[in-house]
């Protein structure tokens, strides 16, 4: 009898809850949007000669990097040219 008392208890319970009404979505991305400025803030941006320097050492790794992998092409197509001409 005890139980019956206490699902009926939990079932109003459930029934007499409100309903999630729009208000509490705008409350829910207001607090989203006030987690994303807080973060926002957390992020500590580079000087201008931070950015320069760094700017500076991808562009020129990446030069390196293009030169190296010409000159092995160059190299390996030498190469194979060379083997297939021994070969014809």
């Amino acid at each position: 009898m005890e139980e019956n008392n206490i699902t009926n208890q939990t079932n109003e319970e459930k029934k007499t809850k409100p309903t999630p009404t729009a208000t509490k979505k705008k409350d829910n991305d207001k607090d989203s949007f006030a987690d994303y400025k807080a973060e926002f803030k957390k992020i500590i941006w580079p000087s201008r000669t931070d950015l320069v320097k760094r700017t500076a050492t991808v562009i020129v790794t990446s030069l390196i990097v293009g030169v190296i992998i010409f000159c092995m092409d160059t190299v390996f197509s030498a190469g194979y040219s060379a083997i297939i001409g021994l070969l014809g």
